[in-house]
């Protein structure tokens, strides 16, 4: 805007004219408004007393400033008012609205629920190194890989793999519930601040729609080449339910997929 000389007048309807007030422009562009007696001061009444800045301002200061003076001049009616006749006067000329937009973020455990879609697939479960899931009873229920041959094969515990539509699909991984016969389930649960594999038992029902503490139920299903699937807990991101190297070891989970002495690819076999 250099160069150019803004006059205030100019802006105003010429039927504005304040008794005893002179409106007048300096080579910096913004406004100056004088009185008889004050240079600086702007008696538009008594009992007002507007202070112009002799400071720089920009183009949109000096803009809000004539759309207030002309609402101003609408407004008041009588040269006498009470102070909070000019309080609102002023708040309602002169006061900005700033609305500061708010950022909603999707979290997953806000969002995210999981509902089964009725599939369920009978299947049976090996590792790489060909050992078989097998259950094992006693104080608590857990899955073993074991080596099996023969009829030992008979061993191996069918399981129910059943899946789930999400609420906020991912962009990899089918999410899955796996069933054991008699109402048991595989879970992904915290203990000792260490996520540990574990069966528990639960109804069907219970699991048709799954969220919050119930992910640990789920476990995402990612095929690799040569027909391999790894499960990662949907409750723990990742960590992988894995088998150890020996045989006869509990079925665990690890985390990362390149974890030490831990296979965490199997083939699934329909049963």
């Amino acid at each position: 805007m250099a160069g150019t000389y803004f006059n205030l007048a100019d802006a105003l309807d010429s039927s504005y004219k304040p008794d005893d007030v002179e409106i007048d422009s300096c080579m910096y562009c913004h406004p100056v408004v004088k009185t008889n007696d004050h240079d600086g001061e702007c008696d538009l009444h008594s009992g007002i007393h507007l202070e112009v800045s002799k400071e720089p301002h920009h183009m949109r200061q000096v803009v809000n400033l004539i759309i207030a003076l002309q609402r101003m001049k609408k407004q008041v009616q009588s040269t006498e008012f009470t102070d909070d006749e000019l309080c609102n006067i002023l708040l309602d000329n002169l006061v900005e609205e700033y609305v500061t937009p708010r950022v909603h973020e999707r979290t997953h455990q806000a969002a995210e629920h999981y509902t089964h879609t009725g599939s369920n697939r009978k299947c049976f479960i090996c590792d790489e190194f060909q050992k078989s899931l097998v259950l094992s009873k006693g104080v608590t229920n857990e899955l073993q890989a074991i080596t099996l041959q023969g009829a030992n094969m008979s061993l191996r515990v069918q399981l129910d793999l059943c899946a789930y539509t999400s609420s906020a699909p991912r962009q990899q991984g089918l999410p899955v519930v796996l069933g054991v016969p008699g109402n048991l389930y595989l879970s992904c649960t915290s203990v000792l601040g260490k996520p540990v594999l574990g069966l528990e038992f639960m109804s069907k029902e219970t699991l048709q729609d799954i969220s919050g503490d119930m992910k640990r139920f789920l476990f995402f299903k990612t095929t690799s080449g040569q027909a391999l699937h790894s499960f990662e807990s949907a409750k723990f991101e990742g960590y992988f339910i894995s088998t150890s190297y020996s045989n006869r070891q509990k079925v665990d989970v690890c985390k990362s997929q390149d974890a030490p002495n831990r296979l965490t690819t199997f083939n699934v076999i329909d049963a």
